[in-house]
């Protein structure tokens, strides 16, 4: 007799599709796609009592924020990792008719991550422990390995087995099939696993947070100061440095470096706020003390903004006492964050390295413990070392697991080439989870003064040919940098 599959996934998404009859499609459709796998029974049963779209839209912007693992942060964590796992669901698991995020497999990885391990065992072929199909026509399996605390077993009976099996050779379905007794411990996680994942049960408003850490959001008044004209801005010695940096596997924010001459009084205040380019809709602002860093030839305030990836306009004002003394607007371009596969970020670079005992992930121009003082008029002594290096998110590893990563560098003088070094395995440091931390040196004491010079740095993961390159300009000078700004200064807008 054939045993009928039910794919529990997809069946736990129809008990929803009666919710929201009253809204428009978009918003209809929310508890019948992945998000209704985190879904709590209460939930499913308040959202069908919506009534407009604009309720719908307040409901699920705090559904998200009761999930969020952080609140005192702009960024939602649970939001973004759940974003990937349905981007990698659906590239993994899609087969005819049926979206990977709304798979079987795409439930599990979606509600519990991915696995420590897993087992392919062939059509009619015993697993691991022995076990075979009860029904020879039923094609491959995967198990896939987990424990209730996320680490490894210690022993055999700590790992909780969820067990996939196409329905029949080569449909690459892969149900779970609820009737397997190995199924069992497991279908229990699961069920327990919506609930764990509920962290601000209680919360009944959207926090909204500033966009720097332990910030609340620049009010209407505060941000009527970009309207100021003229804007004031020092004509010498002043710029502004973006790039998108790497605050987790799946944040990556925006970094601003914004330098004034020592001639201006230090700023003691902080006005900022993104706005998209297309549109100039502001997605976050913050209003925020700050610190004056000590660099040559100036004073530098540098800012982590978590936001999308995405095109963006950065205004910043600086403020004392007094009024405010610099103001302007730069343009941004946050990268995405890859659902699988290793990413490398933008390379970062400096002859002024600090080390930073209270460093956190992605505080700005930091390489881990790092802290990188950018050099903007990229002007430098014979006895400085250049500095430069990149995070490396989900490297490959080699055979003994170590980050399957290599760098390669050409230096070049007038547009010509005048030396190139091959690709070279280059050590790593692990910063957490998967990120890494990779860097090297360039001694200048044997450079020509007065020459300009570029080095050209690639760094590459050495199994999927992943890779980025960056070009560093740099001239060796006779004397001390006089100012760390580029010429011409970056203009208020």
């Amino acid at each position: 007799m054939r045993r009928a599959f039910v794919p529990f996934a997809l069946a736990a998404g129809l008990l929803a599709s009666v919710a929201g009859a009253q809204l428009s499609q978009t918003f209809k459709d929310f508890p019948n796609g992945p998000a209704g796998f985190v879904m709590t029974d209460n939930e499913k049963k308040a959202f069908a009592q919506l009534k407009s779209d604009s309720e719908a839209q307040a409901w699920i912007e705090l559904f998200w924020a009761k999930r969020d693992p952080d609140l005192n942060t702009v960024e939602n964590e649970f939001k973004q990792d759940f974003d990937l796992r349905v981007t990698a669901a659906d590239k993994m698991f899609s087969a005819e008719k049926l979206k990977g995020s709304m798979s079987d497999r795409g439930k599990v990885l979606i509600l519990m991550g991915k696995p420590l391990s897993l087992q392919n065992v062939a059509a009619g072929a015993a697993d691991e422990e022995g076990n075979r199909p009860s029904l020879v026509e039923r094609g491959a399996t995967q198990i896939w390995i987990y424990t209730k605390d996320g680490k490894p077993p210690a022993k055999k009976t700590d790992a909780i087995l969820f067990v996939f099996t196409e329905t029949r050779t080569g449909t690459g379905d892969f149900l779970l099939d609820r009737i397997d007794m190995r199924n069992k411990q497991s279908l229990k996680l699961l069920a327990a696993r919506v609930d764990e994942l509920l962290k601000n049960p209680k919360l009944t408003e959207v926090p909204r947070m500033g966009l720097l850490p332990g910030t609340k959001a620049a009010t209407t008044a505060q941000q009527a100061v970009f309207d100021t004209q003229p804007r004031p801005w020092p004509q010498q010695g002043a710029a502004i440095l973006t790039a998108s940096g790497v605050r987790g596997e799946s944040s990556h924010p925006i970094w601003v470096w914004l330098q004034l001459p020592d001639s201006v009084t230090p700023a003691t205040q902080a006005i900022g706020r993104v706005r998209k380019t297309e549109g100039g809709d502001v997605v976050g602002s913050f209003a925020a003390p700050v610190t004056p860093l000590s660099v040559p030839g100036g004073r530098a305030y540098e800012f982590s903004l978590p936001v999308e990836a995405g095109d963006w306009k950065v205004d910043l004002a600086l403020s004392n006492d007094v009024g405010p003394i610099a103001i302007t607007t730069a343009e941004a371009k946050n990268e995405p964050a890859p659902a699988d596969g290793p990413y490398i970020s933008p390379i970062i670079w400096s002859a002024d390295i600090r080390q930073s005992g209270q460093a956190h992930l992605g505080d700005a121009f930091h390489l881990g413990a790092m802290q990188m003082i950018p050099r903007l008029d990229n002007k430098y002594k014979q006895e400085d070392n250049i500095t430069y290096g990149a995070y490396v998110v989900r490297p490959s590893l080699d055979e003994k697991g170590e980050p399957a990563v290599e760098l390669k560098v050409a230096l070049y003088s007038g547009g010509k080439k005048h030396d190139e070094q091959a690709f070279q395995g280059v050590p790593g440091i692990k910063i957490t989870g998967e990120i890494w931390a990779f860097g090297q040196q360039l001694p200048l004491s044997g450079f020509h003064r007065g020459m300009d010079f570029e080095l050209e740095v690639t760094l590459r993961d050495a199994k999927t040919g992943v890779q980025r390159t960056q070009k560093i300009p740099f001239t060796v000078v006779k004397d001390e940098p006089v100012a760390a700004a580029p010429a011409p200064a970056a203009p208020p807008k």
